[in-house]
């Protein structure tokens, strides 16, 4: 499928027409026919093609781990150092060094592991966007908070380990989006009590009713963030309708919160949450 400009040339393509409508420029010198879509697996493939031996990482790494397939601007790749190698200069490629190489194999590819993508990610993000990070690769891996834990304690002497540890004692499991890793940390770090994640709610018989993104079990209030999809899908409306019914029937109390509130008008979501706990009787010391 791709395929680089010496490959081009030995099979009678000329530059002009490599440059044409046909053909797509993945990487540097690696390209691909035009129909195939430009994702993040194809651009982590075409880095490989040039730095053999490496293994995708940092961002690119969390967006394989992370299913998320979207083309980036800037993609990511490590290698043994080793002084006799010269590095490709490509725009659109970074090339990390190091000398011990971390390597787990995802769908086929060689990746840093979600722990070591997590590490490496810290110098480059703030402390929500690398606590996104984690809860993100805790959801789409076999990694646990403990482990992204263990490896930031053992990481002494890495660039940004400090908040790699800092980040890993708030990663959680269960949750779904970046945006709600956002809103569990807007109510922590605004001072509420932090919120469980992955709770299931029951009704009186036992039964399954709903699995809110973020709950406070003892006071029955539960906080979920709507993404657009909640909009545009129909079906998903009439659901949440509906769960949001049998939740407030035993008693539950359901707040609802939007990418606007998070990202635009924070304090007003702590507010919210802070009066329905303090109508529910639920206290408001952080623990």
């Amino acid at each position: 499928m791709l395929f680089t400009v010496a490959d081009a040339r030995a099979a009678g393509i000329s530059r002009g027409v490599l440059r044409g409508p046909r053909y797509r420029q993945v990487l540097g010198p690696v390209y691909v026919d035009a129909t195939v879509a430009l994702t993040s697996r194809l651009q982590a493939e075409a880095a490989l093609m040039l730095t053999p031996g490496a293994v995708v990482s940092h961002d690119t790494a969390l967006s394989l781990w992370s299913a998320d397939d979207r083309a980036a601007e800037i993609v990511h790749v490590t290698v043994r150092r080793d002084p006799r190698r010269t590095l490709p200069r490509v725009s659109g490629l970074r090339v990390h060094e190091v000398q011990r190489l971390d390597r787990a194999l995802r769908a086929g590819l060689p990746l840093t592991s979600p722990e070591r993508t997590f590490v490496d990610l810290s110098p480059y993000c703030d402390l929500t966007g690398l606590v996104c990070a984690g809860d993100s690769l805790v959801r789409h891996s076999d990694a646990e908070p403990n482990h992204l834990v263990e490896t930031a304690l053992a990481a002494i002497g890495v660039r940004g380990a400090r908040r790699a540890r800092e980040a890993a004692a708030l990663v959680r499991s269960g949750v779904d989006s970046p945006m709600e890793s956002r809103l569990r940390l807007l109510l922590v770090f605004g001072g509420l009590p932090e919120p469980e994640t992955g709770y299931v709610v029951t009704d009186s018989a036992g039964g399954w009713l709903a699995e809110p993104d973020l709950t406070y079990p003892h006071s029955k209030l539960g906080i979920e963030y709507d993404g657009k999809h909640h909009l545009v899908d129909a079906r998903q409306w009439r659901l949440d309708i509906r769960r949001r019914e049998n939740l407030e029937r035993e008693g539950w109390r359901i707040r609802v919160v939007t990418a606007y509130d998070i990202l635009q008008i924070p304090h007003t979501v702590v507010a919210r949450v802070s009066e329905d706990l303090r109508t529910r009787r639920h206290p408001l010391r952080a623990a």
